[in-house]
């Protein structure tokens, strides 16, 4: 692993990476990584990369020689985010003779050509197999070499645990990318053309780099891919999502793992009992659904109806009530009825899910989605969005309230005042879910466990005192 950073990823906000090494010795290098945490893995093995190879990470751009933005091109927003990210720098490059602009990520991924065309004056672009590359990219740059355009061709690279990875997430918790690519087609998504197939890394490589991240310190492993449930299912040997948990489950010391984005189609009794009854494994399934209307499920090609999605949902609460579950839909699809609308707003009203996340359709280029008629506007999806965040809202009150007195056990990761610290509950994901306030007893000093009292709730967080 390389040199550690402790910074917070959050992933509506461009992460900044802060000086690891003497400025002035080396080229300095500023990271702004933007999109969800399998692209902020990636500007973790950039950032390795980097300082492997003796450059610094300048903590202000005004420091550095390099600006490096790690890009997001999942849907329309996340993309005007990157191109704006991509428009200051620049200007930041304009502004001192010899800067360099590098690009990475997703947005170069899908269309490296046009990227080139838009900004003619980056010097340096990415694909996503360029990653580990980068610093001799860099220096060519430097040279005033011109490096070729990425192709575009499907990816193929992914990490492992002796690839150099510098960690930017706070002290506590850590990602690892278990897999790589989509080989779902939904309707609506464009990552199979910009990750490429799955390719799954092996057992023994995942608890490798278990063990590396435990060893630093963290109390939190999340596991992450575009369908983690799929795990394994590529290399054709036997290997699974339950059967990785259950090895991981085995190793010591007093941490949790997580598991997200999860796939109804490949949810199995086996990964369910070991999310459920394992030492270490969280209570939380994070299993994006998109929608409940078998009409608009249909059109997003997702693999199962809506009479089979509430049969599942059904039976896993039936089994396991203790099972936290976390979804996404995704609203405003084309040929999204009214009636269908209503029938998503019904149903999450009477399953009351944990925790929701809402999106409004963004047609995508090159996906089946983007030509389908029936196209809803933007306004109306953007509202049917509003109006089930809403309506989670109420749901999140009521189910919070209902912990007031309870016990449980939280991790605390910062202190915000004298005594207060911030946490979460194995409830909840880094970043995508609430928090914990915890009034903490005499004399805490450190992150770690702890066993509360929930005292207050709000919409989107408790209030707690440490027992």
């Amino acid at each position: 692993m390389g040199a550690r950073n402790r910074q917070s990823a959050q992933e509506t906000r461009p992460e900044e990476i802060k000086v690891v090494c003497q400025m002035g010795t080396s080229p300095a290098v500023h990271v702004i990584s933007l999109g969800c945490a399998k692209n902020l893995v990636d500007t973790e093995v950039m950032c390795g990369a980097l300082v492997t190879e003796g450059f610094c990470l300048a903590e202000a751009s005004r420091d550095a020689d390099v600006l490096l933005i790690n890009t997001c091109g999942f849907i329309r927003d996340a993309r005007k985010e990157s191109e704006d990210a991509i428009q200051r720098a620049l200007k930041w490059k304009t502004r001192r003779a010899g800067r360099l602009v590098a690009v990475a990520g997703c947005l170069v991924q899908r269309n490296p050509q046009q990227v080139a065309q838009d900004y003619p004056d980056i010097d340096l672009l990415l694909g996503l197999d360029d990653l580990r590359r980068l610093p001799e990219l860099l220096r060519q740059a430097q040279a005033r070499q011109s490096p070729a355009i990425p192709t575009g061709c499907l990816p193929t690279f992914l990490y492992n645990e002796q690839t150099p990875r510098m960690p930017l997430t706070p002290a506590t918790f850590g990602y690892i990318k278990i897999a790589e690519g989509c080989d779902h087609r939904c309707a609506y998504c464009a990552i199979p053309l910009i990750r490429g197939r799955q390719r799954s890394r092996s057992v023994s490589s995942v608890l490798a780099e278990c063990r590396q991240l435990l060893s630093l310190g963290m109390r939190e492993l999340n596991l992450i891919a575009q369908d983690t449930s799929r795990y394994g299912e590529d290399l054709k040997d036997g290997t699974c999502l339950e059967k990785l948990l259950r090895e991981i489950d085995t190793l010591p010391g007093e941490f949790w793992v997580r598991v997200l984005y999860t796939h109804p189609l490949h949810i199995t009794d086996g990964l369910l009992d070991a999310l459920a009854h394992s030492r270490h494994v969280v209570p939380y399934l994070d299993m994006p659904l998109q929608h409940i209307a078998t009409n608009v499920l249909h059109r997003m090609g997702r693999g199962m109806d809506g009479q089979a999605t509430r049969a599942l949902l059904a039976a896993i609460r039936g089994k396991y009530p203790n099972l936290a579950f976390r979804t996404t839909f995704l609203v405003g699809f084309p040929g999204e009825t009214s009636d269908d609308f209503e029938e998503l707003l019904s149903f999450v009203r009477d399953f009351r899910f944990d925790r929701l996340g809402a999106f409004a359709f963004s047609p995508e280029e090159g996906t089946p989605a983007a030509a389908m008629p029936d196209q809803i506007s933007p306004r109306v999806a953007a509202r049917r969005r509003n109006i089930l965040l809403a309506t989670q809202q109420e749901i999140s009150l009521e189910n919070n309230q209902r912990m007031v007195g309870k016990v449980m056990e939280v991790l605390l990761e910062e202190k915000i005042r004298r005594r207060e610290w911030q946490g979460r509950s194995p409830f909840d994901a880094p970043d995508v879910d609430q928090t914990v306030t915890v009034t903490a007893r005499p004399g805490r000093k450190a992150p770690g466990f702890a066993r509360v009292t929930i005292t207050a709730a709000s919409e989107y967080g408790w209030s707690a005192t440490e027992n």
